[in-house]
């Protein structure tokens, strides 16, 4: 019994050290309020919200204490092209067996997130292309991707840029990077929308996303919540709240056992 607590112990201190040393830099971005939109036209409600509620779990003990000088925020109207692209130059800092996030939460569309200052005509789109490239030139070992968009389905067809809106997923499958870890989770399939939700106050993906980080998805109750068992949670959760209308997905190169937050 005795050694089988002492192995116990190493193990967690070796866990320990290794999280400890793994430095996290995170690019966060939500948009409720766009330039060319109103509320009653296509704004969103909680995006804003979600983004800094993803800010703060990466500044707990459960995202691992990360510091704000490795943060970059972006909420609203700070949210430009111009400005996110510049901030994902955060990620040149990693060294290899660090980690980086890129989460988003706005509108989105295919092959391309809204940026606050979207024009008519899709002007100042920004391409997934243009995210995947900073992803894909850091040096990082782990590399994830999480985005809470809205799709058509949330904008009125009067919007002015209602025809830009199609489907978020699939543009990232070609995602090929020679980091250890590369995940991409989508909070809906090609063909639905995200849900906001005035009960969660929240979106619904970013809800139990968080929910699942602060410790409801560590199911073998060893006090870490893995990848896999992140999207185990969140899956049948969002699915029932949403009553199969949405379904999260998930794809990339990566360890199911990948932790991403600790208790």
């Amino acid at each position: 019994m005795k050694n089988k607590l002492f192995i116990t112990i190493i193990i967690g201190i070796l866990f320990s050290q290794k999280l400890s040393a793994q430095t996290t830099y995170a690019v966060v971005v939500g948009i409720s309020d766009y330039q060319i939109l109103d509320y009653r036209n296509g704004d969103l409600r909680y995006a804003d919200k979600d983004a800094g509620q993803f800010v703060k779990f990466l500044q707990s003990k459960n995202g691992g204490y990360v510091p704000a000088s490795h943060i970059i925020y972006l909420p609203n109207e700070k949210a430009t092209k111009n400005n996110i692209l510049a901030a994902c130059g955060l990620f040149k800092k990693a060294q290899a067996g660090d980690k980086i996030y890129f989460y988003y939460s706005g509108h989105g569309a295919t092959g391309v997130f809204v940026p606050y200052d979207v024009q008519q005509g899709g002007i100042n789109l920004l391409r997934h292309s243009e995210v995947k490239a900073a992803l894909k030139a850091s040096k990082a070992q782990t590399k994830i991707l999480m985005a809470d968009a809205c799709l058509a389905g949330s904008m009125k067809k009067e919007s002015p840029i209602a025809d830009k809106f199609l489907s978020l997923p699939k543009a990232f499958k070609d995602f090929d990077s020679p980091a250890s870890n590369v995940v991409v989770i989508l909070s809906s399939r090609s063909y639905q929308n995200s849900r906001e939700s005035g009960k969660l106050q929240q979106g619904t993906f970013t809800y139990y996303l968080l929910k699942a980080l602060y410790g409801g998805a560590d199911k073998n109750k060893d006090n870490y919540v893995t990848i896999k068992e992140t999207f185990n949670y969140i899956s049948p959760k969002i699915k029932n709240e949403t009553r199969n209308q949405q379904a999260p997905i998930i794809y990339g190169k990566f360890d199911n056992n990948l932790i991403l937050s600790t208790l």
